[in-house]
């Protein structure tokens, strides 16, 4: 009887720390995966905020070369001038989102 105590004793002090660590925390492993979710959402919206913002840049001066064109052009040259005014408001909007 002896020879089975000492085994058992020895399993049980081994085993439960682990098991009141795991009773403490049961949620660990769904906390992990949110972390792991949130951490990929904000690494995607970072990804689409910098692509808008290049997009942004792109079409202000898109924008404001074509202005430029038409009010060289003296046909549109209203026109031309409010595409340079929007590309430049477009821009500046770029630029303080940033």
């Amino acid at each position: 009887m002896n020879t089975r105590v000492l085994p058992t004793l020895i399993l049980i002090l081994t085993l439960v720390p682990s098991l009141i660590a795991e009773a403490q925390n049961p949620f660990s492993w769904l906390e992990e995966s949110i972390k792991g979710l949130t951490d990929a959402l904000i690494e995607l919206l970072n990804l689409l905020r910098s692509s808008a913002l290049t997009i942004g840049r792109v079409m202000a001066g898109l924008l404001i070369a074509l202005g430029v064109v038409l009010w060289g052009s003296d046909i549109f040259s209203y026109k031309g001038k409010r595409l340079i005014l929007a590309g430049l408001i477009l821009i500046i909007v770029m630029e303080m989102i940033s």
